[in-house]
């Protein structure tokens, strides 16, 4: 049989089929786990899109007047529009990831790179991650690197100040995330002149300063009226604000630290630097298996990519939710890896980059399955320590 004929590791590529496979039954996990959540009017998947203007500006709000808008014209249910609206993030998400993988060479090691736990399926191997805001940061990435090459120099700035102004009225955390963005379009055209770019990034700077304080001011001078909020989705919740995600409005940020130091009980600073780096192993080596372009050089990318993690770490001071913030790091990783690869800024040093020596094809077939699909990280708030495989050898021994 083909599949445990000896090949070598350059020899390797995914199957487009197996890619489309696993993209359906992840799209289906997620629909069925989020009907679920919106079943339940669940506190933080669910409620957390329902927030929106009426009691007030406010951040996350966003989507949310948009959707409560489109309700009162419409008389749709509110949760069916969110879910009809949610729903079809993911699917569009998901094909234009495909669009953009079906481009690449899948050999072994970008396999691994796609199936991190960290990657994609993350979303779908993790039922607390089902409806997150995050997804819509992911599509609107991932449409932007999937164009990227044929937006002009001067209208970048447009993408940047829409993609900044919708995520971050919608999660205040994503405004940390956007360096990945502003570097990589200067790492990208560093051969225009530095006042050029200092035009087409000047913009983006004033749009996005103004968002974050005007954010800061209404968290910390002018909060919503969470009874009139709580009044325009009363319908929609099991009892607002106390089992939604609005009660986060009444907290001060002494209350959100104190929830916080909690969980730093839970082994979070030994835990997670090890589920990053297991998770990240496969793209940090194909990055320093690089070789330099013509016009690109390797370290430059890595700095930026380097630079802006160090950006995001605020979020984890604000926030527990590791295992979300560390994904959403590793989204743009991906993003950037591929389309510099796609562009052939880059190409590998050598044809076998891990294994030298002819192996079955089912054996880097198996060692694919096992790295992306049999562990996960946990998102969240976890208390006791749990490494890869540990659960699975319980559940055998016992």
């Amino acid at each position: 049989m083909y599949l445990f004929n000896s090949i070598f590791e350059k020899d390797f590529n995914l199957n487009k089929f197996f890619l489309k496979f696993v993209f359906f039954v992840s799209l289906l996990i997620i629909s069925i786990n989020f009907y679920e959540w919106l079943i339940e009017r669940s506190y933080y998947e669910y409620s957390d899109w329902l927030i929106n203007y009426q009691g007030g500006f406010t951040r996350r709000g966003l989507i949310g007047e948009f959707l409560y808008i489109l309700y009162s014209i419409t008389t749709i249910r509110l949760d069916l529009l969110v879910y009809i609206f949610v729903m079809s993030l993911y699917i569009f998400f998901f094909y234009f990831l495909f669009k953009i993988l079906d481009k690449a060479k899948l050999n072994f090691l970008n396999s691994l790179i796609i199936f991190s736990p960290l990657s994609f399926i993350y979303l779908a191997t993790s039922k607390t991650l089902a409806g997150r805001k995050e997804i819509l940061l992911f599509l609107l990435i991932t449409i932007f690197f999937y164009k990227f090459e044929k937006i002009k120099f001067e209208n970048v700035k447009y993408w940047l100040i829409f993609i900044f102004l919708l995520t971050s009225l919608t999660h205040f955390g994503f405004v940390f995330y956007f360096p990945f963005l502003v570097l990589f379009f200067i790492f990208f055209y560093y051969r225009q002149t530095p006042k050029s770019i200092i035009q087409q990034m000047l913009p983006v700077l004033i749009a996005g300063l103004t968002i974050c304080f005007s954010l800061l001011y209404v968290t910390i001078y002018s909060k919503p009226d969470i009874s009139l909020l709580c009044e325009s989705i009363k319908e929609f919740t099991k009892q607002c604000p106390e089992e939604t995600y609005v009660r986060v409005f009444t907290y001060s940020f002494n209350d959100i630290f104190k929830i916080i130091n909690k969980f730093y009980i839970n082994n979070y600073i030994i835990k997670y630097p090890i589920y990053y780096v297991l998770a990240f192993a496969p793209i940090y080596f194909a990055l320093f298996n690089l070789k330099d372009g013509k016009n690109f050089k390797v370290k430059y990318l890595i700095l930026i990519l380097i630079a802006s993690t160090f950006f995001t770490f605020p979020v984890f001071f604000l926030g527990a939710d590791y295992g979300r913030y560390i994904q959403w790091q590793y989204m743009f990783y991906l993003l950037i890896y591929l389309k510099v690869i796609q562009l052939k800024l880059f190409k590998f040093k050598g044809g076998n980059l891990i294994i030298n020596s002819k192996i079955p094809l089912i054996l880097f077939c198996l060692i694919i399955f096992f790295y992306g699909f049999f562990w996960s990280v946990p998102h969240c708030c976890e208390k006791d320590f749990s490494f890869l495989f540990d659960k699975i050898f319980f559940k055998l021994i016992n």
